[in-house]
């Protein structure tokens, strides 16, 4: 297509895409990287350049990235690029296929092998007309490709015309019927694509007969002029534009806008049947937001006692990588233990980041919802260095990309799936956790907030203090529901609690001395912090290392009154890593809150008596103590039955 009806075009396909409900991401190569949606300057890059850009399919897309060129893909190259970018829609004007004469030339189209191994749906008008198009349908078969007509007619469309003469092997005239079909391939684990071709529209078909002549009459040229190979299509489109004196690119024009309407419908009815789905299976899905990392361990061999100080040398040793990071743990083990999770992080566009995000998908979770904040943003590393007894000698921590993740995106994600109960830790910003909260209220979800870190565990009251300046609510008591924080994290939040003035006072010392003498295994000063907080917070749940929990929740006769009680420890039999149990535990109080049905009444409290509670943290420590028991930070023996046995 001539510049500038190719960039015309692209912003009218981007505009209709947006007027039916989704959101567009025209795919391109640019300067050694792939880009998933453009900028209108690279649009008009793009178009300017035209044919002098590379055509890119699976084939050239190494190449085209290492040599930083610019790289207009096809059928297949964009088709890859979708499915790294979690896109599951794809309209462009038609795909390629068997060209004529393949029996002698074995010309066939990358794009049918990539329909074959990509599963990304793909709205066409057909197989190009220039193309042999009993082959084309027979290739798909053999490829397992699903060929759906969309419409009314069953017929296979022939790109310029609705009618080839052949039929296609199956026929959806909905959108609806189009995502259903769509989803069931996704969720029996199929890895094909589809082919739903939709005819041309009908203004556009009375020509049809003037453009199949012009297609034989640029087949033959072609053919004289031994134009073959990746050549072949822009010759041939380009010659039909010129006999047909420019009808063909009215037509084409009008056919990809058509494609990209109905594109957008299907997508919008994939999404609304996947939230659907989800209700129909019992409930809305648990939602974890955090950081996610790559943890690099690294320990010692030899005794350092006898190397103080540590010369500036290298040490012979052992370096483990795992993924971790706090809340990609968390909804791991949430994950295991059979919640239906859904996980917002940010990831950078690096290799750590692609680790992160293949190790999810490799487990079957959902990543439609990482994050890449920026080209430049790196995927949070923790580095830890240990001695040869296990003592952590020092550590890097470069986490700054989990503060990036998007507030509005947050918002967008609560909205959409409801869900029934948030976790979010200590990593995020005031502004993410603020919005989070915020927009939790709404969909009454229960929110439970991992304070991840002494100096992390106050942004939860920074993100409440923000909503109590901004007027948001006039009580910001109870807007968080459960707080699952150490001793040291439970006394920094009460002071700071005090500090912010979202609670008016502490307790009284007689209070505090009556809750001692009645708990006498618990600390006074966690009892107080723990009061403190208890207005705020009506579900604390403070974890005690090797002395097990303990617990402060409402009074079932009483909410303003807590009852405050200890959970005796289980016992690991030996102790393999202690990196992630608390996530774990983390993770199994929250799956157990999902498998619960758990509600948020008009006051703020849930509607869980002190029983229900102590059993759900009961369960959830047999989680950490197979995390104790692990080599990883999350154990792969975490499975459902953990939470719901006695």
């Amino acid at each position: 297509m001539p510049y500038p009806q190719n960039v015309d075009t692209a912003r009218q396909v981007e505009q209709v895409v947006a007027k039916h409900g989704s959101t567009p991401a025209t795919i391109a190569l640019i300067n050694g990287k792939i880009h998933i949606g453009l900028s209108d300057e690279d649009l008009v890059h793009l178009g300017k350049t035209g044919r002098s850009a590379v055509k890119t399919s699976r084939r050239d897309m190494a190449a085209v990235l290492s040599q930083r060129l610019l790289g207009a893909t096809t059928v297949s190259g964009t088709m890859i690029a979708s499915h790294m970018a979690g896109i599951r829609i794809f309209a462009t004007g038609g795909i390629g296929g068997v060209h004529r004469g393949a029996e002698l030339t074995m010309d066939v189209s990358a794009d049918l092998t990539e329909l074959g191994r990509t599963p990304v749906a793909v709205v066409c008008a057909g197989a190009k007309s220039i193309l042999d198009l009993p082959k084309t349908l027979e290739f798909l078969e053999t490829q397992g490709v699903p060929v759906i007509a969309y419409g009314k007619s069953r017929e296979f469309p022939a790109f310029f015309s609705p009618r080839s003469g052949l039929q296609a092997p199956w026929h959806v005239q909905t959108p609806e019927q189009a995502a259903s079909l769509i989803k069931a391939s996704t969720d029996i684990g199929l890895q094909t694509g589809q082919v739903i071709a939709v005819p041309i529209p009908e203004e556009h078909a009375e020509n049809s007969r003037m453009f199949e002549q012009a297609v034989d009459r640029a087949v033959e040229e072609a053919e004289t002029s031994g134009v073959k190979g990746k050549e072949s299509t822009p010759f041939l489109l380009k010659r039909v534009v010129e006999l047909t004196k420019g009808a063909s690119l009215v037509a084409n024009i009008a056919l990809v806008k058509n494609n990209a309407r109905v594109a957008s419908q299907i997508a919008v009815s994939l999404a609304s049947i996947t939230s659907d789905s989800r209700k129909q299976h019992g409930q809305n899905p648990l939602l974890v937001i955090g950081g996610s990392a790559i943890d690099v361990t690294a320990q010692i061999s030899t005794d350092l006692e006898t190397q103080k100080p540590l010369a500036a040398t290298s040490y012979p040793g052992t370096v483990l990588t795992s993924v971790g990071g706090v809340g990609q743990n968390i909804a791991r083990a949430a994950h295991f233990l059979g919640a239906d999770t859904v996980f917002v992080s940010a990831i950078g566009h690096d290799a750590y980041g692609k680790t992160v995000k293949y190790a999810l998908q490799d487990i079957g979770m959902d990543t439609t919802y990482l994050q890449y904040p920026g080209e430049n943003a790196r995927t949070a590393v923790y580095n830890a260095l240990h001695s040869q007894s296990g003592d952590l000698v020092a550590a890097v921590a470069d986490m700054d990309i989990n503060g990036m993740i998007s507030a509005q995106q947050i918002q967008e994600v609560i909205s959409k799936v409801s869900p029934t109960v948030v976790g979010l830790d200590g990593n995020i910003s005031i502004l993410a956790t603020s919005t989070a909260i915020s927009a939790a209220m709404q969909t009454r979800s229960c929110i439970l907030f991992e304070p991840t870190s002494v100096p992390k565990c106050t942004v939860v009251l920074s993100a409440l203090s923000f909503i109590k300046r901004s007027e948001m609510v006039v009580d910001v008591s109870r807007l968080v529901h459960i707080i699952t924080p150490n001793q040291l994290e439970l006394q920094r939040m009460a002071e700071v609690a005090l500090e912010l003035a979202l609670i008016e006072s502490a307790p009284l010392a007689e209070t505090v001395h009556e809750m001692a003498e009645r708990h006498y295994m618990l600390e006074a000063t966690m009892l107080r912090d723990a009061l403190t907080l208890f207005p705020l917070f009506p579900i604390q749940i403070i974890k005690l290392g090797e002395k097990g929990a303990a617990i402060v929740s409402p009074s079932p006769q009483n909410p303003t009154t807590p009852i405050i009680r200890s959970i005796r420890p289980l016992k690991p039999s030996l102790i393999i890593n202690s990196n992630g149990a608390g996530d774990s535990m983390v993770g199994a109080i929250l799956a157990s809150l999902h498998s619960r049905k758990v509600s948020v009444s008009s006051d703020g409290y849930l509607d869980m008596a002190p029983q229900d509670i102590d059993t759900v943290v009961s369960r959830a420590q047999k989680a950490s103590i197979l995390s104790l028991e692990s080599s990883q930070a999350v154990s792969e023996k975490l499975c459902p039955q953990l939470i719901h046995e006695d």
